[in-house]
């Protein structure tokens, strides 16, 4: 009997990366984020650091990105700034080249067969990668650069707000002036850290199940794309600057689904994103004279409209400024109109719902006392919770790692033979999406850019998201759609016949709706024991939050991002949908932890995320906490930056005005282009294949977000029309042996 069933029957469980010897050779924040979410899964993550140590190990994050790791400082290892190429047109003179191992020191014995041994490795370039791969062929190896391995910008080092200002974060964040928007947290760079998890995990189960052993690439640009994975441009929009300012600031840009001010000067957002909680909100403010009214057609998303946004918005001003907070929140919750305040970062971490999530964690560091550090952001049933220790210190455990060199602990992995492809890792492996709205969604979304086959089971109606058109269409890529009725039992037969096909399933209805459509925990399990499920409440473990509706930005308001953006001024909505975002990233990582470890065992297990958990880590080095610690970055109202050597800068251009953000670091002043455009807009994504061109959509021809992992060539298709993919997966079912006869049950 393996372990992880012994586990449901009392025995131990397994740490899920139990076993896997990680070593990394990356420095700053996103590659070693990336190891660190291995090594919370039981990986031996080694971390292989220059004689001064990581340059990100001056800031507090370092306690958060590099816990549970070894650090070792070889001998005899020298370190380099990359070379630059020679000038081209476009590159920024000022960027200093990526921090690597030099080609010799790779491939010195002290570090050869540490890489010899190593299951998988994190690399700074696509250099550093060649070389490894000569050392460990039989390896998965994760290249992490700042901006990918194409175009000018390729073996530099960048910033993190340099790399948000190229990307378009920065001008997409709503506000009330014309301009980019400094974000006072490294969404990019925690983005490229959540991705490289699960690029690395996929690597894994690759080299498990096919024989593969992949080299990929997940940049910071990369994980700026999965941040903003909705994001698309129309042909129109390719001749338009988008605007940077809005109507409501930067409250919102729906003046029902944004931030209100209260009667004793407190804040909160409400998220009335669909017909029926828009009717709620109405009602539990006295106001349902307005369902009829003319002006305000087809709610919510209607509203957008510039006319009935004028019309609304004093009105519901007015509304919310008649009661204080608490009051509202009592009113909200009577009426089930999503709702929540606006909190500190230290409120948050105080709250029942925290604590209910075991969200405060601390270690013991030897030289800083005690420190607080997000805990794991999720959990996989049947698998042991690493004990957290706390970072390193500077090369403690070089003696420690060098006895078990020379005992032959580290024995050389094999190449494969022969080695196969690992371009979609996830070949084979089939899903069905039963999620709406976006967190859900994306997870299969990125399993289906893995490879895999995706069937999205659609209500009648379809997704409620649907009216949100191209976003829509990016949360949703590469799906096929089938249109059932749960509550009808010939349809109910049909998801239970593609559930018993499945490999893994993912849903986010509230418990109540999930037991009675027959799709709770136990109904899935006994159609299909061994699949892997995904359960991301978005409340999590508190149980008196079940039934409460969550939404990103609900999350944004609780977690403390919104008020740490707005600083001293007014909470800021920022428009990258951090949670929503981060949290696909997280699970999907944890599918393919669960894959992997199925490979060996048969297991199917549980993969438990929710936003709530995802609060802290996409504010990862923001939450850490020690005695004696700097303050964290806090912004203001339309925050530039913050100083002159820090900050957007708008300078007089021929066709008008110009952004750059300008930033000053020990190698020199840089000054970048703000890109206005977007993502999808920007150079560095478009020379890194991050963008696909979707000429045939349900909202016309567009540009989206598409792959984002380098040496994954599976090409992104559109999202599926509702109910398009019916006669083609009611043949496969067709055709299934005892077709016709209901799933079996599990004993």
């Amino acid at each position: 009997m393996s372990t992880a069933v012994a586990a449901r029957d009392g025995g131990a469980p397994v740490r899920c990366l139990e076993g896997v010897r990680v070593v990394e050779m990356a420095t700053g924040i996103a590659g070693p984020y990336a190891a660190r979410f291995l090594a919370d899964q039981g990986a031996d993550v080694v971390k292989v650091e220059p004689p001064g140590g990581d340059p990100y190990r001056s800031d507090p994050g370092f306690q958060a990105v590099s816990r549970n790791k070894r650090s070792v400082v070889p001998d005899g290892i020298e370190w380099e700034r990359a070379p630059l190429p020679a000038a081209v047109d476009g590159a920024p003179a000022q960027l200093p080249g990526i921090l690597r191992p030099t080609a010799e020191s790779i491939a010195a014995p002290a570090l050869a067969a540490l890489l010899g041994g190593a299951d998988l490795v994190f690399v700074p370039d696509g250099p550093t990668a060649s070389a490894a791969r000569r050392i460990a062929p039989g390896a998965v190896i994760i290249s992490c650069p700042t901006w990918g391995d194409s175009g000018p910008y390729a073996t530099r080092r960048g910033t993190p707000s340099q790399v948000a200002a190229v990307t378009g974060i920065g001008w997409n964040q709503i506000s009330y002036s014309e301009g980019p928007v400094e974000l006072v947290v490294p969404l990019a760079s925690y983005g490229a850290g959540m991705l490289g998890a699960m690029a690395a995990a996929a690597g894994l189960y690759a080299r498990r199940a096919h024989g593969s052993a992949p080299t990929y690439t997940v940049s910071e640009v990369s994980g700026s794309g999965a941040m903003q994975i909705g994001d698309f441009e129309t042909p129109e929009m390719a001749e338009l600057d988008r605007d940077g300012s809005c109507p409501l600031g930067s409250a919102g840009r729906l003046p029902v689904y944004r931030l209100f001010r209260a009667a004793d000067d407190r804040w909160m957002f409400v998220a009335c994103g669909t017909l029926p909680f828009y009717v709620a909100m109405l009602r539990a403010i006295g106001r349902e004279d307005l369902l009829g009214d003319e002006r305000f057609g087809d709610p919510p998303w209607g509203l957008l409209d510039l006319e009935p946004l004028a019309e609304i918005t004093p009105i519901l001003e007015q509304a919310f400024a008649a009661r204080p907070l608490a009051e509202w929140l009592e009113v909200f919750a009577a009426h089930d109109v999503p709702c929540q305040p606006t909190q500190t970062r230290e409120e948050f971490v105080s709250s029942a719902l925290a604590q209910a999530n075991g969200l405060v964690t601390t270690v013991e560091h030897p030289e800083l006392g005690t420190v607080r550090t997000p805990p794991q952001p999720m959990w996989i049933d049947d698998c042991d919770e690493v004990a957290l220790q706390p970072a390193p210190r500077l090369g403690e455990h070089t003696a420690e790692v060098e006895a078990e060199l020379d005992g032959g602990a580290w024995p050389p992995q094999p190449a494969p033979d022969p080695p196969m492809p690992a371009t979609a890792p996830l070949r084979g492996v089939k899903a069905v999406d039963l999620s709406s709205f976006i967190a859900g969604p994306v997870i299969t979304r990125h399993l289906a850019m893995l490879g895999a086959e995706v069937t999205k089971i659609e209500q009648p109606g379809g997704d409620p998201f649907r009216v949100l058109g191209p976003y829509f269409n990016g949360w949703n890529q590469s799906k096929r759609s089938i249109c059932l009725d749960l509550k009808d039992a010939a349809d109910h037969e049909v998801m239970a016949q593609l559930v018993a096909e499945a490999d893994v399933i993912v849903e986010n209805f509230r418990p109540r709706v999930a037991a009675r459509l027959g799709v709770a925990d136990s109904d899935l399990r006994r159609i299909r024991p061994d699949a892997v499920l995904v359960k991301s409440p978005g409340y999590g473990r508190d149980e008196s939050m079940a039934e409460v509706p969550a939404f990103d930005p609900l999350l944004q308001a609780l977690g403390g991002i919104m008020a740490a953006q707005g600083g001293n001024d007014e909470p800021v909505f920022l428009t990258v949908p951090v949670h929503d975002a981060a949290t696909p990233m997280i699970a999907a990582f944890g599918v393919l932890c669960s894959l992997y470890r199925r490979v060996a065992d048969g297991v199917g297990r549980t993969v438990r995320t929710s936003l709530t958990q995802t609060v802290m880590a996409a504010q990862a080095a923001e939450f850490v906490s020690f005695e004696g610690r700097p303050p964290a970055l806090a912004g203001g109202m339309d925050y530039r930056g913050a100083g002159p050597d820090r900050t957007y800068l708008e300078v007089p251009g021929a066709g008008g005005p110009e952004w750059f953000w300008r930033q000053s670091t020990p190698e020199g002043t840089s000054e970048l282009p703000a890109e206005r455009r977007g993502f999808v807009g920007a150079a560095v994504a478009l020379q890194n294949s991050h963008v696909v061109e979707l000429p045939e959509t349900e909202w016309g021809p567009m540009n989206q977000v598409g792959s984002l992992v380098g040496g994954i060539e599976v090409a992104m298709r559109r999202a599926p029309f509702l109910d398009e993919h019916r006669a083609e997966v009611e043949a496969e079912l067709a055709a299934l042996p005892g077709a016709g006869a209901p799933p079996a049950a599990a004993d």
